[in-house]
């Protein structure tokens, strides 16, 4: 279902941030991925923690398949398959359950169209952007700009086949962690344009250039932090992109309704609030590598 000419149930937000080293838990998160990874296709490798001892083990699985369990952890690098290792700075403390995923991209294929090519599988499209992967032409082309929600690149000219490479090169579902809502949000986006116009022209002559956006929201954060400590992250560098979600037509409220998907970094921060009302903390965020446009399912 396309978009409604007077939206309904717009306005709200889902934010979330990349888990560090894609770790889900509450326990001791000491795990650092190799990036070695040599396998010929794109893989996601998942790391839990199984058993409490001394030392502690864990289980691993490649793409959803058979968990192989009970591996001791030794603290130094141990390989999974295709060169992919994982290595533990501690070999006991750590709480069953605890979980750490990684998404490698190898010879990903694309669907080229003129200058552009997007990563065909739906899944993989979301990049790393503190781990950009490497769009390759078999023409030769060079990349100019890289959409990091949609998977897509834009090149110099016409491109032939174009594949797509780099460890911890995009972001699986399970990597994204919900820390909060947004209220009451905008969006501005837009084009920079240089003046090409000439003598004797009776209208101005542009030619695009960069495009970019930035936006704001009241909002409310759920968990431990707030958007001070994110606001800190950014600007010390220790976390410097959150994934937006912006809903603006969804009328079943199930989240599948219209909505904007972003990379941003939170960049300004004002709380206030009068005599009795509710402390919110308004938020100024700013576009990084492409905005991805969904319809109402």
């Amino acid at each position: 279902m396309g978009s409604p000419t007077t939206p309904m149930h717009g306005k709200h937000a889902a934010l979330y941030r990349r888990r560090p080293n894609g770790f889900v838990g509450s326990g001791l998160n000491d795990l650092t991925f190799g990036t070695g990874y040599s396998g010929g296709a794109s893989a996601y490798f998942e790391v839990e923690i199984d058993g409490e001892a001394t030392p502690d083990t864990f289980r691993w699985r490649k793409d959803g398949g058979a968990w192989t369990s009970g591996v001791a952890i030794t603290g130094a690098a141990q390989t999974l398959s295709d060169d992919q290792t994982v290595t533990f700075a501690a070999t006991t403390g750590h709480t069953s359950g605890d979980k750490w995923v990684i998404g490698n991209l190898a010879a990903e294929a694309t669907t080229e169209s003129g200058t552009d090519a997007q990563i065909t599988d739906a899944t993989k499209r979301i990049l790393n952007p503190e781990a950009l992967p490497t769009f390759t032409d078999d023409g030769g082309e060079t990349v100019l700009t890289v959409d990091l929600v949609r998977g897509l690149a834009g090149f110099t000219a016409n491109v032939g086949t174009v594949t797509v490479a780099g460890n911890d090169g995009y972001i699986p579902a399970a990597a994204l962690e919900k820390v909060g809502y947004l209220l009451g949000w905008s969006l501005d986006l837009s084009v920079d344009l240089a003046d090409v116009s000439c003598c004797g022209q009776n209208w101005k002559t542009a030619v695009p250039g960069l495009s970019g956006g930035s936006g704001g929201a009241e909002a409310f954060l759920i968990g431990s932090k707030s958007f001070l400590n994110e606001l800190i992250d950014a600007a010390d560098g220790t976390g410097l992109y959150l994934f937006l979600r912006l809903f603006n037509y969804d009328p079943d409220a199930d989240a599948t309704g219209d909505h904007f998907d972003l990379w941003a970094t939170i960049n300004g921060l004002s709380v206030a609030a009068t005599i009795g009302d509710v402390v919110k903390e308004p938020v100024q965020f700013t576009v990084h590598g492409g905005v991805a446009f969904t319809e109402d399912a």
